[in-house]
């Protein structure tokens, strides 16, 4: 189906433009925290004059730097599964409890979501110590990540209904998923088909 198809180009392109300016950011706050912490270290143990400042920089780009990550992540298929209990089942069914999971976790992601736009408005009017930085700041990386994650999510599900029609996929994760399965489910040599020699 061609609308199916347009739709799934569309899924694709999307999430590949996420991917992309979410890694760039990742990238940005990586080098603030390593030069943060090099200067924390410079600054306390070779001129013995500390930097009020960089302990809190650094906690605070660590916080939004793991949750960048984590979408870049979850978009490739990086994330901890146990496949070992799927890999007897059929592909049809594989596909069928992966979405199932897919729904399952989007629901759990919007429950947090909304338990952290609330803990922003707990935390309005505290400041950091050091950096005089609103609280709001540092804890807004735990929602815009998991904000992310959810329209990550929701992309993966709407390619797949789509692929129901079309008979492929966009997702990354379903490639990466793909190629693990195989490698998993592939036949090991027995020790009687191993070569003998080596020849160099």
């Amino acid at each position: 189906m061609p609308i199916a198809r347009g739709i799934q180009e569309l899924v694709a392109a999307i999430s590949k433009w996420m991917e992309r300016l979410t890694l760039a950011v990742a990238t940005g706050l990586l080098v603030t925290v390593f030069l943060t912490l090099f200067l924390e270290v410079l600054f306390r143990f070779v001129i013995l004059q500390p930097l009020p400042w960089t302990e809190e920089v650094a906690r605070f780009g660590l916080v939004w730097l793991t949750m960048l990550a984590a979408v870049v992540s979850a978009r490739k298929g990086l994330h901890f599964s146990f496949r070992w209990v799927t890999l007897a089942l059929p592909l049809t069914l594989r596909l069928v409890l992966r979405q199932t999971l897919n729904a399952a976790t989007l629901v759990f992601l919007i429950i947090v979501f909304m338990q952290s736009i609330t803990y922003l408005g707990v935390v309005s009017n505290e400041t950091a110590t050091a950096t005089h930085l609103n609280m709001q700041i540092p804890y807004g990386g735990i929602s815009v990540g998991i904000g992310l994650l959810i329209i990550l999510y929701c992309l993966e599900l709407v390619d797949a209904i789509c692929g129901a029609f079309t008979r492929q996929t966009v997702s990354e994760r379903e490639r990466t998923e793909a190629s693990v399965h195989e490698l998993l489910t592939a036949e090991v040599p027995s020790e009687g088909d191993l070569p003998t020699e080596v020849v160099l």
